[in-house]
């Protein structure tokens, strides 16, 4: 019913219709090839880093099932866990990591590991972890019906049942819910919080005090799917494991269509962007042409891609580091800022990389 409210009004007047737009790549996220020059810190295809942070004069980092610390060009697993590891961060001298399956863990230098909180309000799909000067941790589990890898059935689900969960001590306590998958959250002044919003496109300003209120956009109607935040300097950094194409917006504004696919084709060819692309014979043909600038330029639509982005602190995108369509280094998950150096977890290509901040 919706649908036919939305054509009548669409045949009354045409300026009524809302579709789904794609802004473009312009100003602080004008496309480059930075991260295809960063240096590459880990050997090719060892391991798959979702997230990053600093931590015990290291760079450790989580990959699959395990935790590992880099520390001058040599690697070392840390500790083996029950289950995948995502998001992780440096709290006290030890480092609390996201277990799927299990909920947050806490690890020292040794490897020695402690089961922090195991609620089942954070024992899936969190997504990221922020620690409070108070001593509790923020965090955001992108949904309580998918897993962390469910982020594409949340996508043309439309699922908005994240949240964003405040954990002290062996305590959880729900702090917002009904959010369109929040992938990233990091401390900001004036006792506020940076939260991103993967599926809206968005990075919200909440106040830490009362987070289940309306939010403040701070960065909205982005043409990627933001990640996971980290403060450095005046400003964050956020990382951008998607950038949004077309079709698949298409598809978002077709619900028979969208109904179609993912009842007859396998979940590995929907038409949704990815961490990486593997088979160039499946994936989109690359024939398609823009004009730009009187210039013939090939185009298709993106379906993987390299991208971190600094927000200033008015909430201007000030600069990113990206890895285009026909480059390799994609599917960025994770970011660490250490000293002068921008440490960025490419899980799509595997790898670890690394530029100079000042850059």
């Amino acid at each position: 019913m919706n649908r036919t409210v939305a054509a009548i009004k669409e045949w009354i007047n045409p300026a009524w219709a809302r579709h789904r737009t794609v802004p473009p790549m312009e100003a602080g996220l004008r496309p480059n090839s930075r991260l295809d020059e960063s240096r590459v810190l880990l050997p090719d295809g060892a391991y798959e880093p979702d997230d990053v942070a600093p931590a015990w004069g290291a760079l450790v980092f989580s990959s699959g099932n395990r935790v590992c610390a880099l520390r001058d060009g040599q690697v070392r697993t840390v500790a083996e866990l029950g289950g995948a590891v995502g998001s992780l961060t440096a709290v006290g001298g030890r480092v609390v990591a996201a277990v799927e399956g299990t909920g947050l863990v806490a690890l020292d230098e040794s490897g020695s590991v402690e089961e922090l909180c195991t609620d089942d309000a954070v024992s899936s799909c969190v997504t990221d972890i922020a620690a409070l000067p108070d001593g509790s941790l923020l965090l955001t589990v992108g949904s309580s019906q998918e897993r962390a890898d469910g982020w594409a059935r949340a996508l043309v689900r439309g699922d908005r049942s994240g949240r964003i969960v405040r954990v002290d001590g062996a305590a959880a306590r729900v702090e917002a819910e009904g959010l369109a998958w929040p992938s990233g959250i990091e401390t900001a002044p004036g006792g506020d919080v940076l939260v991103s919003l993967s599926l809206d496109h968005r990075i919200e300003r909440r106040a830490v005090a009362s987070l289940s209120r309306p939010a403040r956009p701070f960065v909205a109607n982005l043409p990627v799917y933001p990640g996971r935040l980290v403060a450095a300097g005046d400003g964050w950094w956020a990382a951008a494991p998607y950038v949004r194409n077309r079709i698949t917006e298409l598809l978002l504004d077709e619900p028979e269509v969208l109904a179609d696919m993912t009842a007859t084709v396998a979940p590995r060819d929907w038409f949704v962007p990815r961490l990486r692309s593997t088979n160039p014979y499946t994936d989109t043909p690359q024939m398609g042409q823009l004009r730009v600038l009187g210039v013939l330029k090939p185009w298709a639509p993106a379906r993987s891609y390299g991208l971190v982005f600094r927000m200033d602190a008015g909430g201007r995108v000030a600069e990113s580091l990206q890895s285009r369509v026909d480059g390799e280094r994609h599917g960025v998950t994770g970011v660490a800022v250490r000293g002068g150096e921008l440490v960025v977890a490419a899980r799509g290509y595997r790898n670890l990389l690394a530029v100079d901040d000042e850059e």
